[in-house]
């Protein structure tokens, strides 16, 4: 398999995982400092994650070209073809289920919102 001269690709991925590795141990408190502060803080995240998510679901498709593509010119075997995009098509329908939740989450966020603004009032 090629890889990309300068691996801008694989960089990006590793900086994605570390970002996201990183946001689960702030919130959880596991690196000493505070958890997430508030419910606009909850909010910003929560945004972020689903912006992430369809960032992921549009890159999925471009995997699978660039395998298919691979597969043609005779760089892939079959069999590694097989095994890839099954894992790239597994993938995307875990990737589906979370956008699913994850837009459900922010109507209970969105709904806890307007229930605390009124406690306040």
């Amino acid at each position: 398999m090629d890889v990309s001269p300068n691996e801008a690709v694989t960089a990006f991925a590793a900086r994605a995982q570390e970002a996201t590795r990183n946001l689960y141990r702030q919130a959880s408190g596991l690196d000493g400092h505070a958890t997430i502060g508030s419910a606009a803080e909850i909010s910003d995240v929560l945004t972020s994650l689903r912006l992430l998510t369809e960032n992921i679901g549009r890159s999925l498709p471009e995997l699978g070209a660039w395998l298919e593509k691979r597969l043609c010119n005779g760089d892939l075997s079959p069999r590694a073809f097989d095994a890839v995009t099954r894992s790239v098509f597994d993938t995307a329908s875990a990737l589906a289920r979370a956008q699913n939740l994850a837009m459900q989450l922010g109507q209970e966020l969105g709904a806890a919102e307007v229930a605390s603004r009124e406690l306040i009032a």
